[in-house]
């Protein structure tokens, strides 16, 4: 009897589990799109849509940021730029230690590999409506340029500074004119596929 009264009790708790785990996820669904409609509308659809983009691009880009000290693209940029300067005729030894990597007593850390433009690109041509195989082809070419692009900065920086021009002009100024110009080309170029834009 207490056999046959507890196979009775657990379906019926089990029912009761299930249907109260299904309410859940209704009560969750009804109060999301509540939230969204709300904002629908006091902001419109269109504005909506790019305050989620918004979201998640920041997301995606803090996310690529953080989860790594990029170490072999670092020791890859720094060798090429060692080999840049000793064109210039300026012999700099490569230091590798643990996470630590310079050309001399140039420190080639995250920022140096254009580690912060390439996050949020990468999220940009990610959630863009771009086709998989252009995200993949563009976003391809566009890391490859980057890359360039700041192993000749900072060839062209090392090489001032050893000059004697100040950090300000040989560092600031060069990565900002070489950053704001490249960055601009870029979304010229994706910006009809970026809705944050429109």
């Amino acid at each position: 009897m207490k056999s046959r009264l507890i196979y009775k009790i657990i379906p019926n708790c089990y029912e009761i589990y299930n249907i109260n785990k299904e309410k859940l996820k209704t009560d969750d669904i009804i109060e999301k799109s509540m939230i969204k409609n709300n904002l629908i509308g006091k902001y419109g659809e269109e504005n909506y849509n790019k305050l989620v983009f918004f979201i998640k691009g920041t997301i995606i880009s803090i996310f690529l940021y953080v989860i790594s000290d990029y170490t072999p693209i670092r020791i890859i940029t720094a060798e090429a730029v060692k080999e840049g300067i000793a064109l210039l005729d300026i012999q700099k030894p490569l230091i590798v230690s643990g996470k630590f990597v310079a050309v001399g007593n140039y420190e080639i850390s995250k920022r140096c590999i254009g580690l912060a433009s390439g996050a949020i690109f990468t999220s940009l041509f990610v959630l863009s409506s771009l086709t998989l195989v252009k995200k993949i082809l563009y976003l391809s070419l566009f890391l490859i340029v980057l890359l360039i692009l700041n192993i000749l900065r900072l060839v062209v920086t090392i090489f001032l500074f050893e000059q004697g021009y100040s950090w300000l002009i040989a560092h600031d100024i060069l990565a900002y004119v070489l950053g704001i110009g490249f960055s601009f080309l870029i979304l010229i170029k994706i910006n009809p596929y970026i809705p944050l834009f429109k």
